[in-house]
């Protein structure tokens, strides 16, 4: 199973949910934590993907309403085998979740959730899923950043980020940069032919 093209649709779609079902069972910390296992599996490993695909998905699943996680096994899935890839990718995203919250309706009705031994679990779970993503990170820009601008754009959204700036303006100020810049770059391809 090392590319596409040797699955057949039902593998492709077994495949799909399972890989789907694995990342949700055992990924802490939502959608954004997803991404580097998402980009193993499917990348890397798989080579179902390419690397420029995960920004695009990134972007879908910061922008499009909903849980982040459902919002990439869409992408995922419809890229992969369409309709019927997004939809068994959906389930497979979804099911773990029902199936603990399940298990701790029922058997968990007093879970001390202020335990010192689990809160510091978590501590460390957090800590590492950074760490993951942080690597995510770097090896995606190594793809994605091609050009001066692409890195002077940025450090200048880091710093602003970092500065307190909010989210929702960077991304409302990105547009009318990202389109003032494509079509610069189309003037300049008119110019050069």
């Amino acid at each position: 199973m090392k590319s596409r093209e040797k699955l057949s649709n039902g593998r492709l779609l077994i495949f799909l949910f399972i890989s789907f079902f694995k990342v949700a069972l055992f990924i802490v910390g939502g959608g954004l934590a997803m991404i580097p296992t998402i980009e193993h599996i499917f990348v890397r490993e798989k080579k179902l993907l390419k690397s420029e695909d995960i920004p695009d998905m990134i972007a879908i699943m910061q922008t499009m309403p909903g849980m982040m996680a459902v919002n990439a096994a869409i992408f995922v899935g419809h890229k992969l085998a369409g309709f019927r890839g997004a939809f068994v990718s959906i389930i497979g995203v979804i099911m773990p979740s029902v199936i603990i919250m399940m298990i701790i309706a029922v058997f968990f009705q007093n879970l001390d959730i202020q335990n010192i031994h689990l809160l510091r679990m978590f501590s460390c779970v957090r800590a590492c899923v950074v760490a993951i993503f942080l690597g995510t990170a770097f090896r995606l820009a190594k793809n994605v950043l091609k050009s001066v601008f692409d890195y002077v754009i940025v450090g200048s959204f880091c710093v602003l980020l970092v500065c307190g700036f909010s989210q929702i303006a960077l991304i409302l100020i990105s547009i009318p940069i990202g389109w003032s810049y494509a079509i610069f770059k189309r003037l300049n391809r008119r110019k050069q032919q």
